[in-house]
């Protein structure tokens, strides 16, 4: 119990850490980018979190609204969470529908 108690001390500290390098470092130009996310996969990797910086910086341009997820990826990530395709996570993140919608034909629901 004491070592796991001992990591997250360690990694609240890394991460706060992060944080404040990611705010002064937000300005830096592009080539300057790939280091941070370079030392970032590092700083992850003591962790045991496994995420590359090519990995990291696509993830960056998602949330920043550069790139955009492909309708395969989307339904990819809708079967993960246990729903037969992206349409179906958001009409029931935004809808009326619920996760019962996965339990009925599909041919019914376009009926």
């Amino acid at each position: 119990m004491h070592a796991v108690l001992v990591d997250y001390v360690f990694m609240k500290r890394d991460l706060r850490s992060l944080f404040a390098l990611a705010g002064t470092k937000l300005a830096r130009p592009g080539h300057m980018l790939a280091e941070d996310f370079e030392h970032v996969s590092t700083l992850c990797s003591k962790h045991h979190i496994n995420l590359s910086g090519h990995s990291l910086k696509k993830l960056w341009e998602l949330t920043t609204g550069k790139r955009k997820l492909s309708k395969e990826a989307k339904d990819r990530l809708a079967l993960f969470a246990g729903f037969q395709s992206w349409d179906d996570l958001d009409d029931a993140l935004h809808g009326d529908a619920d996760a019962s919608i996965n339990y009925t034909d599909k041919d019914l629901r376009q009926s």
